[in-house]
């Protein structure tokens, strides 16, 4: 009962965002639930850094795999269902610690936000990959 609100929050925080980007209508509930699992496979993996690339890998490679059925950019879906992931919260718990000058947290919190930043850049970086060199050898088999 705890993860269902979260994840159906991340859901419908995808959905109205891909309607605020102005994202095809017929990929709106695909980026939503998207965006929903990828926040379930987070909040599995204990929120830290490989909780990060874990659920951003997965979100890419489901985009990816999304994108191909629909014959549509992975653009489209990633840009929407990457917004619960982004890590806003640990962003303004550095500055608050800043303003305060609590200078010892605010490096703590401030590293921990960067690792999960960094971890979300790689994890769309290997999905890409993953899918250019898929693409690849389709081009060389036909």
């Amino acid at each position: 009962m705890d993860w269902i609100v979260p994840i159906a929050s991340c859901a419908l925080a995808a959905f109205f965002v891909a309607l605020l980007l102005n994202q095809p209508k017929n990929t709106l509930l695909h980026s939503a639930l998207i965006a929903g699992a990828g926040y379930a496979v987070f909040m599995l993996l204990g929120q830290g850094t490989l909780g990060y690339f874990c659920a951003t890998l997965f979100i890419g490679i489901a985009c990816e795999v999304c994108a191909r059925l629909m014959k549509k950019i992975a653009t489209l879906f990633i840009t929407s269902a990457l917004i619960p992931l982004v890590p806003g919260v640990g962003l303004y718990n550095t500055m608050r610690h800043l303003v305060q000058g609590n200078f010892s947290s605010a490096v703590s919190c401030g590293t921990d936000t960067l690792m999960g930043i960094c971890a979300i850049a790689l994890g769309i970086t290997f999905s890409t990959i993953i899918f250019s060199n898929i693409r690849r050898k389709e081009k060389r088999a036909a």
